[in-house]
């Protein structure tokens, strides 16, 4: 089985702890490229719920810890709000800036990033004639040598229409940029709006895919609510990882998650595997 198939599961209640031992379970696959890498990117996940900002300081802290394990160059902590606003205020208030001093952190707003317009779309996965539309993609995530999707598990709409996204669709449409609410401005909500939304995902997935991906199911999302899960999800596959994530969730729920069409596409195009029977879960079992 390829390294990049074995997927990392822990549970446990203290998030800092769950977190770090979902990394360490996978530490053979990503150690020595984490080492070789220049450019290393945390790409969070901060939106808002009835309850208050999703992604934690405390996971933030637990990737840190591990990354900085076996490299000493500087890493970046990267976001860009749906909305366009500023990220740094939201930094602040969740405590990232706080880590600055025992990390040296560099911090950017993909949103006031410089960017790179990419057109998604390919002979392989081609979109409908009319469909086609640009996008955005910010440079600090398009060359990042290391990206790191630090993603929230979420399930947004009702029975076979809903939707689940966790670490693929953090990086894909995070990384886009927003400069406000209409939809001219605003290339996440161009993404998550269209009807072509699965391909242009993986499209822009050839060209972002992230190096490490890490689902903090502590907290999980429901249509805008929080529900507490205890899981954290770990792979250098992050179609694996939220294959196995869905899985999770669905089982915290006590329902079975429908298999998303990105996942598929994405094996298909030969960005990770989504089949559960053949990625090697270690850790806890589903």
């Amino acid at each position: 089985m390829p390294a990049n198939s074995i997927v990392g599961l822990a549970k446990g209640s203290i998030r800092y702890d769950t977190v770090l031992k979902s990394l360490r379970l996978i530490e053979e696959s990503v150690k020595e490229r984490i080492a070789r890498s220049m450019r290393i990117v945390i790409k969070p996940d901060f939106f808002f719920t009835k309850q208050g900002m999703s992604a934690s300081v405390d996971a933030v802290r637990a990737v840190l810890d591990f990354v900085l394990e076996f490299t000493n160059k500087k890493i970046t902590i990267a976001e860009g709000l749906f909305s366009g606003s500023e990220i740094q205020p939201v930094f602040h208030k969740a405590g990232l800036h706080e880590l600055h001093e025992g990390y040296g952190l560099k911090y950017v707003d993909l949103n006031r990033d410089e960017f790179v317009t990419f057109l998604p779309g390919s002979d392989a996965l081609p979109l409908a004639k009319g469909a086609r539309f640009s996008v955005r993609v910010a440079k600090t995530i398009l060359n990042s040598d290391f990206r790191i999707s630090l993603g929230v598990p979420k399930l947004v709409g009702v029975r076979t229409s809903a939707r689940f996204s966790a670490a693929m669709a953090n990086i894909a449409v995070g990384s886009m940029i927003s400069n406000g609410k209409p939809i001219e401005k605003n290339d996440k909500e161009k993404l998550m709006s269209s009807a072509y939304y699965d391909s242009a995902v993986v499209e822009i997935l050839k060209v972002v895919k992230p190096s490490l991906a890490v689902i903090d199911g502590s907290v999980a999302v429901v249509n805008k609510k929080s529900l507490g899960m205890n899981f954290c999800v770990a792979s250098a596959d992050g179609v694996a990882a939220d294959a196995v994530a869905a899985a999770a969730f669905g089982d915290s729920l006590k329902k079975k998650i429908r298999k998303q069409r990105y996942l598929d596409l994405c094996t298909k195009a030969g960005l990770g595997q989504s089949s559960l029977t053949k990625i090697a879960i270690v850790g806890e079992k589903l």
